[in-house]
């Protein structure tokens, strides 16, 4: 119990700082470090991950698992919210996203609404994840690709930036680790589960959410001062890019979808190599327009230039987040958690809701998805036998729990590529998704309780 107090204390000054306007990456950085510390003086728990050794002097190790997160994260998400903001940088200056605006705008404008259009693309972003499983590599595909075009549709940046970080806070996909463990627990083929237990729920969920989303964004955008509106096509002042130039913009996630396994067996495409094969047909365009190879090549700039801003402001606080995550599991308050979960003596449908909510804190106080349900998820089948209850019923809740618990956490790589993108505080998109997702895990757990 002890642990968990420590967690939540330092938990409450982070936040009670970075409210103040602290620089949230050193805050982060220094809390998950004294974490780590009281760890090494208590004995509460493992402070190395697997694949890290000691430097042989235990005191040096937490500054190790500091390094080793700088290793990880800058090379694989890293790189990804790099590849992407360089090529988002690329496409507005070529005029593609000016020429995305002047194409759809005409027709949008019968939906009369922003808002509407905000409802259609929480859902294409939702279906998204069939092909693209990963909520942060989503994310940052729809930050790189469809944030732009919101923005010139007329939503604000935080409306923009709530939805695309909710895209897989809702999840149904067969692919994705937390299913097919799902499935192994309920003692069912992965495609059985998903298509009969967990699609059904999800998919009435995702509906529910959406129609939040409408109403949520609009009320904080009021709040804000901020009027959505359709802009005018005459008052474009675009870089008179051709029409065809709109589907430019779209190109990494046609590439993502297109040689997905739904699609294509044997082909895997990093999202980095999506984003390299998407510029090299970009700028062949671009040099058969202008007919000027000296132009194109300067262009490229603004796609280094995409990056090395990327750089400048998310790696550090991806890795400031992954260190104050690890001091959080390391000191062992979420064994605790799950001990204390187990031990509590509820009837099977209350047990289920007590999971889920002990999942959504984890999930938002550790910034992962997958590593609470992970954990939970193995309590479930033995618990759920001995008390003659469905398994199924049980997992549920907790799987959705993670995935809204990971969109709605202020330290989760998701949530912090998007406020990057969006050039917002992650507070500020926690508080777009927060509301939506809420919502969302009560009408679940509802549906899970009278149906299933």
């Amino acid at each position: 119990m002890i642990q968990i107090i420590i967690a939540l204390l330092v938990i409450v000054v982070v936040a009670r700082l970075i409210l103040k306007g602290y620089k949230a990456e050193p805050v982060l950085l220094a809390a998950g470090l004294l974490l780590m510390f009281c760890t090494l003086v208590t004995g509460w728990g493992e402070l190395l991950p697997k694949s890290v050794k000691s430097t042989g002097i235990s005191w040096f190790d937490p500054f190790e698992v500091t390094k080793w997160l700088f290793s990880t994260r800058a090379a694989d998400l890293g790189l990804m919210i790099m590849a992407l903001m360089g090529f988002a940088h690329y496409m507005d200056h070529i005029g593609a996203n000016d020429a995305v605006v002047r194409v759809a705008t005409r027709p949008l404008r019968k939906l009369r609404s922003p808002y509407i259009l905000l409802f259609f693309s929480y859902l294409l972003a939702s279906v998204l994840q069939l092909a693209i499983p990963s909520a942060t590599g989503l994310a940052v595909l729809l930050m790189g690709t469809m944030f732009p075009i919101m923005l010139g549709l007329g939503l604000s940046s935080a409306s923009a930036a709530g939805v695309i970080a909710t895209s897989l806070g809702i999840a149904y996909t067969p692919t994705a680790i937390d299913a097919i463990r799902g499935s192994q627990a309920a003692g069912m083929e992965v495609v059985q589960y998903v298509l009969n237990y967990q699609g059904p729920a999800a998919v009435a969920t995702v509906l529910v959410v959406g129609i939040t989303h409408v109403f949520w964004q609009r009320y904080c955008d009021s709040k804000q001062g901020l009027v959505a509106e359709l802009p005018d096509v005459e008052e474009q002042t675009g870089k008179n890019a051709p029409g065809f130039y709109a589907l430019l913009p779209m190109l990494p996630i046609i590439m993502a979808v297109g040689f997905s396994p739904i699609f294509v067996s044997g082909v895997r495409l990093h999202v980095v190599t999506i984003v390299l094969i998407a510029m090299f047909i970009c700028m062949i365009i671009e040099l058969l327009r202008l007919r000027d190879f000296k132009q194109v090549s300067a262009g490229f700039n603004k796609f280094l230039g995409g990056m090395g801003s990327a750089f400048a402001n998310v790696v550090g606080l991806l890795v400031a987040a992954g260190a104050f995550a690890h001091g959080i599991m390391s000191i062992g308050a979420i064994d605790q958690m799950i001990l204390m979960a187990e031990a509590v003596g509820l009837p099977p449908f209350a047990m289920a809701i007590v999971f889920a909510i002990v999942t959504l804190a984890a999930a938002i106080i550790m910034g992962s998805g997958n590593a609470p349900f992970l954990a939970f998820v193995e309590l479930i089948p033995k618990i759920a036998e001995s008390m003659g209850a469905n398994a199924t019923a049980m997992i549920l809740p907790m799987q959705q729990a993670s995935h809204m618990g990971r969109a709605m956490s202020p330290v989760s790589g998701v949530v912090i590529a998007v406020a990057s993108g969006a050039k917002l505080q992650p507070f500020e998109v926690v508080k777009r998704t927060s509301v939506p997702l809420l919502i969302g895990l009560v009408v679940h757990t509802l549906i899970i309780g009278l149906f299933y």
